[in-house]
């Protein structure tokens, strides 16, 4: 994995045309929405993508992402690392309807014909890659202990209206 920053944008028709590959990092603070949802935007996303031609001739972009991110244990709401990995595997379109005809093994992506966000893409696809719920493998449930300031050690029984009813017959 080379370790230089990637470019933002790029053409990604002539990248697919040309059979080129981008391999870098980016940086976790580059990419805004990503950096909202984690603890720490800190550390690196290492990214592998590579555009070609498939057997069809479309357009593609197949890769390979990898970051690791601290995240909210949902469990005890305390910072748990998670190693977050996505494979790549986009069909590069220019409108809906070539979206519509794009064969269901792809995700598609809309781009303008001369231009695409690359650290746009690293970002989504990290973001649908993030676990659905985060936790420590040995997290235990924090207890929380409420006060019980209306406890004056008698227990009203819900039943005692109905024997107060019972006794008025």
């Amino acid at each position: 994995m080379s370790d230089h920053v990637l470019q933002k944008s790029i053409d990604p028709l002539k990248y697919a045309d040309q059979n080129k590959v981008l391999e870098g990092k980016l940086s976790v603070r580059s990419l805004p929405r990503l950096a909202e949802i984690v603890l720490e935007p800190a550390g690196d996303v290492e990214v592998e993508l590579e555009f070609d031609r498939d057997e069809q001739h479309l357009r593609i972009i197949k890769g390979h992402l990898k970051a690791t991110l601290k995240l909210t244990c949902e469990r005890c709401l305390e910072a748990v690392v998670k190693d977050v990995e996505s494979e790549v595997s986009l069909g590069i379109v220019l409108t809906d309807e070539q979206a519509k005809n794009l064969p269901g093994y792809y995700e598609p992506l809309l781009v303008s014909p001369d231009s695409m966000s690359v650290y746009d893409v690293v970002e989504e696809e990290l973001i649908l890659s993030l676990p659905m719920f985060a936790y420590h493998d040995d997290c235990e449930l924090k207890q929380v202990e409420e006060p019980d300031s209306f406890d004056d050690g008698k227990k009203d029984n819900p039943f005692n209206v109905l024997s107060q009813l019972k006794r008025d017959k």
